[in-house]
């Protein structure tokens, strides 16, 4: 067993998100190459009509309707579960609840593989809530993609870190998107590498073509304009954006993303503008209107180990990027501005709208080649490619009748 033929995602972003991030593009990439691709969303569960009626209204059709064919060779499956699993809710991380909320999920998952002959799939886990079905899909090789360190976030429960670790110790590969990250993680799995985020390049350096406009609703405010671009969730430095944005109220700052938290310091900022999200699509008409763009982020356990796609994006698109100084930013500061204060953001900000040029433009451009999803799925095609190897050795030797 040296390659696949069938993918299948366990628990990725919803599809639809505004944000277009690792899984999505990887799966598309597969999916291109003639390999059979499913997509399996993180789930919903009834609790989620009362904090995102519109998605989980969408997730619910794509779950009666079947999984929904999004290109050729790639399907998107919604699935439900009973309870939430989340920080505050009483038996969340009570193991046979945690069984009982995935015996659907597996129930539908073995019938959808069956009927879309996925047999013997390369899995790709994105939780490691679906512990309880992962060997029940009969995977020829599991991967743990790990993007962010959830076992430090607020949101998820203390019982997350027990299942990671029974994940990542099981897993044949694991691939995470930041080296801080796997520094943490390598210590249950000898077979844990980095490979960090990118951009879709081409999409984003048409941000420059001449026949881009920029965004109809940033055409009218006063400039210079400081955007961000993602969700406006706990991470952001609401202080830092709050400071720059008193400290120059002649500027405007736009913010483009879903609304995942508490913004009321910033909502009576008068050149404060949170739009909400906007297509994919549209992304660099928003770039076309900013001046500088922006990863205003706290300095957190999590984020401390995230290696935002933004980020490349911006440097994809062209703009002038300050950033908060995250570990994985560092290699490329020489070409952006990075940030540890509120003082030092706005400093920064004043100096990359008033040393840009168009030199500077095209070497950022010029970087964000380097960064490509093409590349970084290379780099993971190599690490899947040596793992069927190292599992077809290790079939190889193992007395008869003794699985793997």
């Amino acid at each position: 067993m040296g390659s696949f033929d069938s993918v299948i995602f366990i628990y990725a972003p919803t599809w639809d998100a505004a944000s277009q991030v690792s899984k999505h593009h990887m799966a598309r990439y597969w999916a291109a190459q003639g390999k059979r691709v499913l997509y399996v969303e993180a789930p919903f569960h009834a609790f989620s009509l009362f904090t995102r009626l519109r998605e989980v209204q969408r997730l619910w059709r794509r779950y009666t309707n079947g999984p929904q064919e999004v290109t050729p060779n790639l399907w998107v499956a919604a699935v439900p579960i009973l309870f939430p699993y989340r920080a505050g809710w009483p038996l969340a991380g009570f193991g046979p609840v945690l069984s009982v909320n995935q015996l659907l999920v597996r129930r539908r998952l073995r019938q959808v593989q069956k009927r879309f002959g996925l047999s013997n799939p390369l899995l790709v886990v994105g939780s490691a809530i679906a512990n309880p079905f992962i060997d029940a899909l009969g995977p020829s090789l599991v991967l743990y993609h790990c993007s962010d360190d959830y076992t430090r976030s607020p949101t998820f429960p203390s019982s997350y870190t027990k299942l990671e670790k029974s994940l990542t110790a099981r897993a044949d590969l694991v691939i995470c998107t930041a080296e801080t990250l796997r520094q943490v993680k390598a210590s249950l799995n000898s077979y844990t590498y980095t490979v960090v985020n990118g951009a879709q390049v081409g999409h984003f350096a048409h941000t420059q073509d001449p026949q881009v406009r920029a965004a109809a609703d940033l055409q009218g405010l006063p400039k210079p304009v400081i955007g961000y671009i993602g969700t406006v969730f706990e991470w952001i430095d609401q202080e830092m954006i709050a400071f720059a944005a008193k400290a120059h109220p002649e500027w405007s700052f736009v913010l483009v993303g879903p609304i995942a938290t508490d913004v009321s310091r910033l909502r009576p900022l008068r050149n404060v503008h949170l739009v909400g999200p906007r297509p994919y699509t549209d992304l660099p008409a928003y770039l076309k209107g900013f001046d500088v763009a922006t990863v205003p982020f706290v300095f957190h356990d999590v984020t401390l180990r995230a290696s935002p796609v933004k980020f490349y994006e911006y440097l994809a698109s062209g703009v002038p990027v300050v950033a908060t100084k995250l570990p994985d930013f560092e290699p490329l500061g020489h070409m952006t501005e990075l940030v540890s204060s509120p003082q030092e953001f706005t400093d920064a900000l004043e100096r990359a709208i008033r040393t840009e040029t168009s030199e500077k433009q095209a070497a950022r451009m010029r970087e964000a080649k380097n960064h490509s999803w093409e590349a970084r799925f290379a780099q993971v095609d190599g690490l899947i490619a040596e793992a069927y190897a190292r599992r077809g050795r290790k079939l190889a030797v193992q007395p008869q009748g003794v699985r793997a």
